[in-house]
């Protein structure tokens, strides 16, 4: 994928939505940059207040994002993959028992604009909520006070899987 398709897809997430906790967000976004023409490969914050990213880590994460991902190798083949960090310890200040819905509602706020975003450009996207949280923490070199991992998201160009097909030979089914 290009730098300005990421750069649009990062725009995406960074507009404001409407909830009544809007105001306050609690996700922040670490993009592990596996093949993006124009950026380095590594690990990046992304912050959205001024349309930046910030590299924590240089070099190839293709097998540090897949092993994050519960294995999942769809994680280290895409173009980039995110980990949403959600601060529940923030959230549950501002707004006790319901903050920790808010995060959660936030990331899939997030989560969705990332499909839409990624399909206006022609690529393919796809949740993953299957990580391991501790190692998550610990290659981003967070602690807990500073977040929680709460999603991950890959987006890059699909690989159509002949187990999977909505243009499948209708089967005759007998009772």
């Amino acid at each position: 994928m290009s730098l300005a398709q990421l750069s649009a897809i990062l725009g995406a997430t960074a507009k404001p939505f409407s909830a009544d906790f809007a105001a306050t967000r609690f996700i922040q976004l670490y993009l592990y940059a596996h093949r993006v023409d124009g950026l380095q490969p590594g690990v990046y914050r992304f912050w959205p207040e001024c349309a930046e990213l910030e590299q924590v880590q240089a070099g190839d994460q293709r097998v540090a994002a897949a092993g994050l991902s519960l294995g999942q190798d769809l994680a280290g083949n895409a173009c980039v993959t995110f980990s949403m960090i959600g601060d529940l310890d923030r959230a549950a200040r501002s707004y006790g028992d319901r903050g920790y819905r808010y995060v959660h509602f936030e990331a899939g706020a997030i989560g969705h604009r990332l499909y839409l975003a990624a399909e206006a450009l022609g690529l393919g996207a796809t949740g993953i909520g299957a990580f391991y949280d501790d190692e998550v923490h610990r290659h981003l070199n967070l602690v807990l006070s500073r977040g929680q991992v709460v999603y991950h998201f890959a987006i890059g160009h699909p690989v159509p899987d002949p187990r999977v097909s909505a243009f499948n030979e209708p089967q005759e089914i007998t009772w």
